[in-house]
């Protein structure tokens, strides 16, 4: 969806010029005028993109325009973060001549600042004549302002053919057992047990709570069984009204009255309903902010008998929680097995067929079926699109395209999911976006996903702020929100994360050729849409080398490589370098090439002024860093992990004032840090750190030095020495670290550094590891 991206690129663009703009340049004669003109432009465009993203399903003009702007958006973003650059760097250009010869200070410093006004007033003039022709061409499309209209929510009931459910016996006998009270026996708690199903849209948990609420021995067990589905948000009183309806058995005539009565009332009318009763209540679809107005109807609701039970289905973790469920009473719905979503399938598909028929599709049927991933809304819905397709020629048509493509999809599997991702706050959505650009089944770690979103400015531009802190959160929005599945665990936190196939194509969908996935087999790689910015680059064949060129990769502002041995050349990074100047993310990392050709990183790298991660992990040649790299002053996670023969840290890194991120982990040639990485003052996390503890060094990290950097959150440290040197030890100052991994190297023992050191005792993370390659 283009209006998810635009719009925040637009909000961004209205802060980085009208806010920054005036804090930290003086306007220009005439400027304030083009200044206050820019903001109309940019506050008239973001007010009808709803409309124009509903157009463009109809209107191909209207989509043309959207792209227009999305590509005007993303160019005005660079280029006022280029000029953004020059004016940070020519002030700390200036401040550095000022500590060297005062008296050339102020007039070298008026004359930059000059200079940057200047150039600013011209991006700025030519960015409103660029969005003046959008606009005008806005208004020839008639577009207005009108919020976006949601898919409805399908409104559920209790009756269903549940006979058809398939592969669920496992989970019914679960829930069932908990709806007894477990092993048969009455729990001895009056409070009244809530149970939720949680899973992803289109997963099944309407249709398992209908067979749950069906079974002849819930309707025989339970005095009073009620169905409510609160699909929208949540109202107390329209939910009580529902639960008054279900209990008196009232139809719609008899239950307007309830129309006018207060919450209270409705309320004392529910606590004599169940009073001394044993009743099923099933809330079907809830979503978010449940809060307090849950609260007054689940006090009302222990009236009711021991033993009484609520069955809650939703997306969201988090509203199983907030509606009272235990961990061990949130079931999570997993998807079908192979077998079982083929079954799904083949009962639509087939129900009106001939065995025959049946026979000769069966072998294509079931490799459509694996694609549905296990999930029983795309087996229906593709069950129902084959259901009128009676030859092998196009059952084979709709296995071989894409499922995201196919019109059904977009109507029926992706609607849930869609609903999900528009409860998603702006921000969320666009970093739910970005992890497309991974393949499939790729295990997104959360320190890295956060570190990419913080890259491409997706968790804010303020340096100062806790972007960490904040990409967690929305890491955290998607899993609550179901969008992330195989969980790995480490203490009982979650590390890593994969995307269900069908979400996967569910946001390559929404982003539309935003981001990309490239198999290439040959020595040039072509883009051939403009509208890609985010690309990652798969080199099938192990031994062939990365392309010596990528044709159309000028806007590129992400790439990723996965490739073979021998694939990265010296000339292949020259031309990557010159041909991608407004990369923001680049990761070389995943590349099996760096660990057998690429002995050292050409200059041109100095050319990316943008780039915010930097990633040279698994290099097992290279031996030190290109002296461009200091110039990157955007530079806020550099990666250097594993790369064996990296025999130092230049003292020029000290530059690097944003950086937030530093990785040397496995890097075994590494001696030691120097003693300026102590000046790097925005660093957030320093994982592999090397730190001496008998001496603060004039030349060497000390630990003494840890108490220079007061905003690390995660450090992994290598401890070197045969002693400590307690005094020093103890300006570490660690109040602020909530992850500490310590790596020994010496006669230090485990008990007398954590005494030295004195971490905090609220630390989530402490522990010592014992292999500093693996970590």
């Amino acid at each position: 969806m283009a209006d998810a991206i635009v719009s925040l690129i637009l909000a961004e663009l209205k802060t980085t010029i009208i806010d920054r703009g005036k804090k930290e340049v003086k306007l220009l004669v005439g400027l304030e005028e083009e200044v206050e003109k820019l903001e109309r432009n940019l506050d008239l465009i973001h007010g009808v993109l709803a409309h124009a993203e509903e157009k463009k399903r109809t209107d191909d003009l209207v989509k043309k325009w959207l792209d227009r702007l999305k590509e005007a958006a993303y160019d005005m973003e660079d280029a006022l973060d280029e000029w953004r650059t020059a004016v940070e760097m020519e002030l700390r250009g200036a401040e550095n001549q000022r500590k060297v010869l005062l008296c050339n200070f102020v007039s070298c410093f008026s004359f930059h600042q000059l200079s940057a006004r200047r150039k600013i007033a011209l991006n700025i003039k030519a960015i409103n004549q660029r969005l003046d022709e959008i606009v005008k061409e806005k208004d020839r499309y008639q577009l207005i302002s009108k919020e976006i209209e949601l898919p409805k929510k399908p409104e559920s009931s209790s009756f269903a053919d549940v006979s058809r459910l398939c592969g669920r016996d496992g989970v019914k006998r679960d829930i069932l057992s908990c709806l007894w009270g477990g092993n048969g026996k009455e729990e001895a708690s009056e409070l009244i047990q809530t149970i939720s199903i949680v899973g992803m849209g289109g997963l099944g948990k309407t249709a398992l709570a209908q067979l749950i609420y069906n079974d002849c021995g819930v309707q025989q067990h339970f005095d009073d069984v009620i169905w409510v589905c609160v699909s929208d948000l949540f109202d107390e009183k329209k939910v009580a009204k529902a639960i008054i309806q279900g209990l008196e058995k009232l139809g719609d005539g008899a239950a307007y009255g309830l129309e006018w009565s207060d919450l209270q009332v409705l309320l004392e009318r529910i606590s004599r309903s169940i009073r001394g009763k044993k009743f099923f209540l099933v809330l079907d679809d809830v979503w978010a902010d449940t809060g307090e107005r849950w609260e007054s109807l689940k006090v009302t609701f222990n009236h009711g008998a021991p033993g009484s039970r609520i069955l809650v289905t939703t997306r969201d973790v988090d509203v199983a929680k907030m509606m009272g469920s235990s961990s061990s009473q949130i079931i999570h719905l997993e998807e079908l097995g192979e077998e079982e979503c083929w079954s799904v399938l083949k009962d639509i598909a087939f129900r009106d067929s001939d065995e025959k028929s049946c026979q000769s599709l069966e072998a294509i049927g079931r490799k459509i079926a694996n694609r549905c991933k296990g999930l029983p809304l795309a087996a229906k819905t593709l069950g129902s699109l084959l259901k009128s397709k009676t030859t092998k020629q196009e059952w084979q048509s709709v296995l071989n395209s894409d499922i995201w493509k196919l019109d059904l999809a977009q109507k029926d599997i992706f609607t849930p999911l869609l609903l999900s991702y528009y409860d998603l706050p702006p921000p969320v959505r666009r970093c739910f976006l970005y992890c497309v650009v991974f393949p499939k089944d790729f295990e997104l770690r959360i320190h890295y996903i956060v570190s990419n979103w913080m890259a491409q400015g997706y968790l804010g531009s303020d340096g100062n702020a806790d972007l960490e802190s904040i990409g967690m959160e929305y890491f955290h929005l998607l899993v609550s929100h179901s969008f992330f599945q195989d969980f790995r665990l480490w203490h009982g936190n979650i590390v890593s994360v994969k995307m269900h196939d069908v979400v996967h194509d569910f946001a390559q969908y929404l982003a539309e050729n935003e981001f990309v996935i490239k198999e290439v087999e040959s020595d040039n790689l072509n883009i051939d849409s403009a509208k890609h910015r985010h690309l990652t680059v798969m080199v099938v064949d192990a031994w062939m080398p990365f392309p010596t060129s990528i044709s159309g990769a000028k806007k590129l502002r992400t790439l990723h490589t996965f490739t073979g041995r021998n694939a990265l050349t010296h000339e292949a990074l020259c031309n990557l370098f010159n041909q991608c100047r407004r990369l923001r993310l680049l990761d070389l990392g995943w590349s099996g090439g760096l660990h057998y050709s690429c002995k050292e990183i050409p200059k041109e790298i100095g050319k990316l002024i943008h780039l915010r991660f930097l990633s040279l992990a698994n290099n097992h040649h290279l031996e030190g860093l290109p002296e461009a790299l200091s110039n990157m002053y955007n530079l806020e996670s550099l990666c250097l992990n594993r790369c064996i023969n990296l025999k130092q840290l230049p003292d020029w890194i000290s530059k690097l004032i944003n950086l937030r991120l530093l990785n040397t982990i496995g890097c075994l040639a590494l001696t030691h840090y120097p003693k300026d990485i102590r000046k790097l003052t925005s660093l957030r996390a320093l994982l592999g750190l090397i730190a001496r503890a008998d001496r603060n060094d004039a030349e060497e990290f000390s630990l003494a030095d840890l108490g220079n950097l007061k905003h690390l959150h995660r450090v992994w440290l290598k401890v070197v020495g045969d002693s400590i040197d307690k005094e020093e030890a103890r300006k570490a100052e660690l109040e602020n670290i909530q992850e500490l991994r310590i790596y020994l190297d010496g006669d230090i023992e485990n008990e007398d550094i954590i005494e030295a050191l004195d971490p905090p005792s609220d630390i989530k993370y402490l522990e010592f590891w014992y292999n500093y390659w693996f970590y």
